[in-house]
């Protein structure tokens, strides 16, 4: 069971994605308010798995509301505009919703979220190597072992847990699209991390093993939504 916030300022839209929800089996609605303000108070002390959010709101909009939590649970974006599509997608939200909303919509949109929850538990679930070619053989690296990954032009530093950096030819898309545990996030144009080796984080860097690395705007609800917050 998925427990869903409701931030919608226009009370018809907001009653109707109540009923939406109760219509999930796999839903529970911990709260449902008439503005960004409340949804941040109540997430400062509540935990939630998804939020439907709407963007133009008086006072704090959807998107702001976004650049403040401090923690990221799944985000699907409700409106009926669509000119927020892309800024939206750049906080990488599971999926936009024009209103009116359909069940139909409604449920693939659902769907991708269960499909993303899924794949994340089969992730931590499989223990994975990696291995490399260099000095002409094939070098097997625990991923338990890997700090991050930095980009250098046409090529990748692997900086590991005791000290080495393995430089391999490639590039950051192409570590990103091969690396599918979810330990690891891109949290920069230039910086693929193990999220268990972060020593601590400030607003726009972390540090991990005395490195301290940039966190992009973008790439930041990614990282705050695979933190474990107490």
């Amino acid at each position: 069971m998925l427990k869903c916030l409701i931030v919608d300022d226009d009370l018809m839209a907001r009653t109707a994605m109540e009923n939406l929800c109760k219509r999930a089996e796999n839903l529970e609605i911990a709260a449902s308010f008439a503005s960004a303000e409340e949804a941040l108070q109540f997430l400062n002390n509540e935990r939630v798995d998804l939020i439907f959010l709407d963007v133009e709101m008086p006072g704090l909009s959807g998107i702001e509301l976004m650049d403040r939590l401090s923690s990221f649970p799944h985000i699907i974006i409700t409106s009926a505009r669509t000119e927020y599509a892309y800024e939206a997608f750049e906080y990488q939200v599971v999926d936009y919703l024009k209103k009116p909303i359909t069940f139909l919509r409604f449920q693939r949109a659902m769907e991708k979220v269960l499909d993303a929850e899924r794949r994340i538990q089969k992730y931590k679930e499989e223990a994975k190597d990696v291995y490399i070619r260099e000095e002409g053989k094939l070098v097997r690296i625990s991923l338990d072992d890997i700090l991050f990954f930095e980009n250098l032009g046409d090529y990748v530093t692997i900086r590991t847990a005791n000290g080495k950096r393995h430089i391999i030819h490639g590039t950051m898309k192409g570590i990103d699209s091969k690396m599918k545990d979810p330990r690891f996030v891109k949290v920069h144009r230039s910086y693929i991390i193990n999220l268990d080796k972060i020593k601590d984080i400030e607003e726009n860097t972390l540090v991990i093993a005395e490195t301290v690395i940039p966190i992009s705007r973008s790439h930041k609800q990614g990282l705050l939504n695979r933190l474990n917050f107490l």
